[in-house]
């Protein structure tokens, strides 16, 4: 009994770490949907780059940078922002001409963010699923657990 609690428990602490870092990763994205202003933006120009820092050595394998370059509209002044998409515009689901959506302050039209699922971070998108997954399994398993281990106390 002690060690299903115990598993539980260090399973609901994994949860809690990863929930964690979730937040932290998308805090300039939960910042963006909650105080600004929001608006459609169009993928101008898609370029992918190859960029090969001093640490790596001549070889097939140099890293690829893609930029997304999008322009949108606030009160009829045109503004862009640059987007290093990592590596979703790599599997096709960013591609130029498509519309996604930016937030943005109404002091400061100019500073523009992205918002668009597609440009998130790769490990808020790949966590987020295992999180979920974590509390929904875990959690009445632990509570169940928890009350049982004060019942025999």
């Amino acid at each position: 009994m002690r060690n299903k609690f115990r598993e539980l428990s260090i399973s609901m602490l994994i949860g809690l770490v990863s929930l964690l870092i979730i937040i932290s990763l998308s805090a300039k994205a939960m910042s963006a949907y909650f105080y600004s202003h929001t608006t459609l933006g169009e993928v101008i120009e898609y370029s992918v780059k190859r960029v090969r820092p001093a640490y790596y050595s001549v070889g097939q394998f140099t890293p690829e940078r893609h930029e997304i370059l999008v322009e949108y509209s606030v009160n009829n002044q045109l503004y862009w922002v640059l987007v290093n998409s990592h590596v979703y515009s790599a599997i096709g689901l960013v591609e130029k001409g498509d519309k996604v959506l930016l937030s943005y302050s109404q002091e400061h039209p100019e500073h523009g963010y992205v918002l668009h699922y597609a440009l998130f971070s790769t490990l808020v998108s790949i966590l987020a699923p295992f999180v979920l997954l974590i509390f929904l399994a875990v959690t009445p398993q632990w509570l169940y657990q928890y009350r049982q281990r004060k019942h025999q106390s």
